[in-house]
């Protein structure tokens, strides 16, 4: 029963977005407004998101350095976020309690979801082919120069959800886009979603999800292969502790 609820919950989540976010965005474009389409869709993806999870009876819970982060964004720093992968909801969880305007790495396969392929390119994210290395590494080129840009971007390492309630094992490929752009890495940990939403089994269930927002950590230079294979494996650590802390 509840896998119908799911499916009704994110039908309902992306005509909205496509109603109230979407469609208002591309008009602001078509007048040349870039930032206050910006600024509205993820006002929108956040009200959105968080309307979907009271409607999903997720309680949130957000730790850690948000307001530090929010005022340097706002400021137009632009930062790589890195986040572990549990849930679908993941982006939703990051956008609507961070608020922070971003892109993700995004992989090719949601290219040709309908709908959603709309709004993950209006918020600047880039599609990631992982099997074809060529496609990769443009990928990531293109994230990098966003964040130089000053817009920040998102990245899941894991390259895939887990299904299991554990992290798996970061991709150190995936830091380049901060080494290579000398952005801060903020480290993202997020617990609690899987179990409310995919696993759930129960309609009448309040369930409780964390974000936890790290503080912003220098990349070091991408030439030095010691230090950035060191810094990947610090922010990785950092994630699977607070992982292990969140919720208890």
């Amino acid at each position: 029963m509840f896998v119908i609820i799911r499916l009704l919950i994110v039908f309902i989540l992306m005509v909205v977005s496509m109603v109230t976010a979407v469609l208002p965005a591309l008009i602001l474009r078509l007048f040349g407004l870039k930032k206050a389409s910006d600024n509205l869709v993820h006002f929108q993806i956040a009200a959105i998101a968080n309307f979907g999870f009271w409607l999903a009876g997720v309680r949130t819970h957000v730790s850690g350095d948000v307001d530090e982060v929010r005022r340097r964004a706002k400021e137009g720093e632009g930062f790589c976020f890195v986040a572990n992968h549990t849930s679908l909801l993941d982006v939703l969880l990051i956008l609507g309690k961070l608020r922070v305007n971003m892109g993700f790495v995004a992989k090719i396969e949601l290219l040709f979801v309908p709908a959603l392929n709309v709004l993950i390119a209006m918020i600047h994210s880039v599609f990631i082919n992982r099997r074809q290395l060529k496609k990769s590494v443009s990928a990531i080129r293109k994230a990098t120069k966003r964040i130089s840009k000053g817009y920040s971007m998102g990245i899941f390492p894991e390259g895939t959800r887990s299904k299991n309630g554990e992290i798996g094992v970061f991709k150190h490929g995936s830091f380049r886009m901060a080494t290579e752009s000398g952005a801060y890495v903020v480290p993202l940990t997020v617990k609690g979603l899987r179990q409310s939403f995919e696993d759930r089994k129960h309609i009448f269930q309040i369930r409780d999800a964390y974000l936890d927002v790290g503080t912003p950590v220098k990349a070091p230079d991408p030439n030095d292969r010691a230090a950035t294979s060191a810094f990947a494996s610090q922010i990785e650590s950092l994630i699977r502790e607070t992982y292990k802390k969140l919720g208890n």
